[in-house]
């Protein structure tokens, strides 16, 4: 009988929709919600999640901003996610590990002193957002090897570790004693909502970005090829869906540069009328310097919007270079005005829209999704043990 309750902890404050890790968790309850009684969300102190399935086990987070108190209260608040999962340890079969989840040293600890099944997500390591943030100093430095350090104790500490794709790779695993390794990514695709309803051709976008207005996404190099692009194609449509941090910069640099016909900013699209924008466009552009496996790129695939993608984190194991979308290798403002306008001229774009569509519904469709961790969670032991430190795909 598979495994009747289960937990998935969460390192975020509170859940909304507005929330980078809402959609993830939402997906994850809805592969499970069929094949076990509870699943316990641990850590927010607020979630706007109404499925019966989710039995909400709210810990508090600590307030300060002072950086030494940040410290203490950072390892107070990991000691909090671990008595709550000691608490629930007589009623848990296993404990997924998500955002923030490589950081979480402590609860899993406890769930393996508990004798809980620990499984981590391995969405990207937290050492780049040190850096991002406190920039190269030796206090940086400094950081960012503890950081390390804790990221590669609690992957080797977990019974299986989960990549998002077989391609992805992460400092902390490099150490001899690992885990089972596997790749399984949560995020699935309604292709039936997600769709290609309009030929590549008949598109009244040319380049559509989705995402957060910020730094590791790639916003300031798009800022930066626009002007290129404009130049270049007069006529040329983009729009660029999201917000963020950066939203005035944004707006400031559209204006400043009189690219107001070309580029409009609709700000935040409801994730319901997110397909039909995805179906009026015809490329992705996804510059980012980090990811995982961004669902934009996915839901983008899934309308036959041809990605134009750097290859970081598992972006490579989606887009194949020329067949279904093309790998952006460098990210400077003429190389993406080339890469771009290559892409827009090429005569077989409506045919490579139809192989990334092909590849969304073979690969990343409910069904899949949902088989794929069904074994996951129930297969045996002796199964597991097999695997060994291989990396598998499930």
């Amino acid at each position: 009988m598979p495994p009747r309750s289960i937990a998935l902890v969460v390192f975020a404050d509170e859940l909304d929709r507005e929330h980078a890790a809402y959609e993830a968790v939402q997906n994850f309850v809805d592969v499970y919600e069929s094949d076990v009684d509870r699943i316990a969300v641990v850590g927010p102190e607020r979630i706007d999640i109404d499925r019966a399935v989710v039995d909400p086990v709210p810990v508090q987070r600590p307030q300060s901003s002072v950086p030494p108190v940040t410290v203490t209260e950072y390892v107070g608040h990991q000691g909090r996610i671990a008595a709550a999962l000691w608490h629930e340890r007589d009623r848990l079969d296993a404990a997924f590990f998500h955002i923030g989840g490589t950081m979480l040293l402590v609860p899993l600890l406890a769930c393996t002193f508990a004798g809980v099944r620990t499984l981590l997500f391995v969405t990207g390591t937290v050492t780049e957002g040190v850096y991002a943030r406190r920039g190269t100093g030796p206090l940086a430095r400094g950081l960012a090897g503890i950081v390390s350090l804790v990221e590669r104790v609690t992957c080797t500490l977990a019974d299986d570790v989960i990549l998002l794709s077989r391609g992805m790779d992460h400092p902390a695993l490099e150490w001899p004693l690992s885990p089972t390794i596997r790749a399984a990514n949560v995020n699935y695709v309604d292709c039936e909502e997600f769709a290609k309803r309009t030929p590549i051709d008949e598109r009244p976008i040319d380049v559509v970005f989705v995402g957060r207005f910020a730094t590791v996404k790639g916003i300031h190099d798009i800022l930066g090829a626009l002007p290129r692009l404009v130049a270049s194609q007069p006529d040329i449509r983009i729009e660029l869906i999201g917000d963020g941090d950066l939203s005035d910069e944004v707006a400031t640099f559209v204006d400043r540069h009189g690219l107001s016909e070309n580029v409009t900013c609709p700000g935040w699209v409801d994730h319901d009328d997110l397909p039909a924008r995805l179906d009026d466009a015809r490329t992705l552009l996804l510059p980012s310097r980090s990811e995982g496996v961004p669902k934009a790129l996915l839901e983008a695939m899934a309308c036959g919007t041809v990605p134009v993608a750097t290859p970081v984190g598992g972006v490579p194991d989606l887009v194949d270079d020329g067949s279904n979308g093309v790998l952006l290798r460098d990210t400077d403002p003429a190389a993406i005005e080339r890469t771009v306008t290559a892409v827009l001229e090429r005569d077989d774009l409506d045919a490579v829209s139809d192989t990334a569509r092909d590849y969304i519904e073979r690969n990343y469709a409910y069904e899949t999704i949902r088989d794929r961790y069904r074994r996951l969670l129930v297969e045996p032991e002796a199964d597991r043990a097999t695997a060994g430190a291989g990396r598998d795909t499930v």
